[in-house]
Parts: C-alpha cells; sequence; structure tokens
C-alpha cells in the first residue's frame, strides 16, 4: 500500500479530497440555484452549516474555524443573514434567545419547544391541522410560506413531571 510521508494512506487522502471536492461542488450549485455568487466565505459557512438541524452560529463559527482559524464571526453572522436571505438557510428562534440556522428545505415545517427541557419536536404544515384556516377567519393573518412556527408547550417527560407535581 502507497504511503504519504505522514503515514496516511494514499487512498484514503484521494477518496478524502474527492469528497470534499464533491461537497464544494454541491455547495457552489445550492449557491448559484439561489442567485448567490459562491464565495470562499458563502462556500465555507454553508459547509459549516451542514446538513444537520438547529446549528447555532457560534457552532457554525467553530467549524468555520477548523478550516479556516481567521474567520471573523461578524464574517459568519452576515454571511448567514446573506443566506437567510437568499432562501438557502433559515433562522429560527426557538425560545430564550437561543436563534439556530439549518438548510433550506424543499418543505417547511415548524417546531414545538419544550419550556422544560428545551427539546425540539419538529411539525409538519399538515400536522398544524385547521391551525391556517382559524388563524384566517379569527384575524384575517395567513401563515406565510417563507416563515416558521416555533410553539412553545412541554415535552411528554416533562409534562408528565409536571402532572406528578400538580394532582
Amino acid at each position: 500500500m502507497t504511503h504519504d510521508h505522514c503515514g496516511a494512506p494514499a487512498g484514503a487522502i484521494e477518496s478524502q479530497v474527492r469528497a470534499e471536492r464533491e461537497a464544494m461542488d454541491a455547495a457552489t450549485a445550492v449557491l448559484r440555484t439561489a442567485g448567490c455568487r459562491p464565495t470562499a466565505q458563502r462556500l465555507l459557512v454553508l459547509q459549516a452549516l451542514g446538513g444537520e438541524d438547529h446549528v447555532s452560529a457560534d457552532a457554525i463559527l467553530a467549524r468555520a474555524r477548523e478550516r479556516h482559524p481567521a474567520m471573523d464571526p461578524s464574517t459568519v453572522y452576515r454571511t448567514l443573514d446573506a443566506l437567510v436571505d437568499a432562501g438557502v438557510a433559515r433562522c429560527t428562534d426557538l425560545g430564550r434567545g437561543r436563534r439556530f440556522y439549518e438548510r433550506a428545505r424543499g418543505h417547511r415545517h415548524h417546531h414545538a419547544v419544550c419550556q422544560g427541557c428545551g427539546a425540539v419536536a419538529h411539525v409538519h404544515d399538515a400536522g398544524l391541522g385547521s391551525l391556517p384556516e382559524a388563524l384566517a377567519a379569527a384575524t384575517g393573518f395567513i401563515l406565510t410560506a417563507d416563515r416558521e412556527l416555533t410553539i412553545p408547550g412541554l415535552c411528554p417527560d416533562c409534562s408528565e413531571g409536571a402532572h406528578h407535581a400538580h394532582p
């Protein structure tokens, strides 16, 4: 087996380089589709955002700094705002001053957030039942497609504890 001077197998290095190139190409395509110029900062922040749900700006900054240690926090925040404005990412306020980011998906989902432990559950539009119609009938307001709701409450574990605490 061929090894480079650092002791890593050449095949593993080639595979890693290929995976990183494919990820960069995919991130570039996402930005271009959204009408954004794929700058180095946007690509870095988008890759740091990853495909996970609910990532804090601080976590995104830490991931970006793994690749580019001099990355400035204000650059990350401005870039996140630009990605949200372009529809590439969504920012969700999960209460208690917790703002999280996630990649935008083809479908909208809302968040049920436990006021006890902070757990988050996703609720798709269909799970809201007649809430949009009831809101429109009662107030004239409609839910816009670019926004998601955050619904505070108690998760099953915390509500079970609340029932035991209050007979």
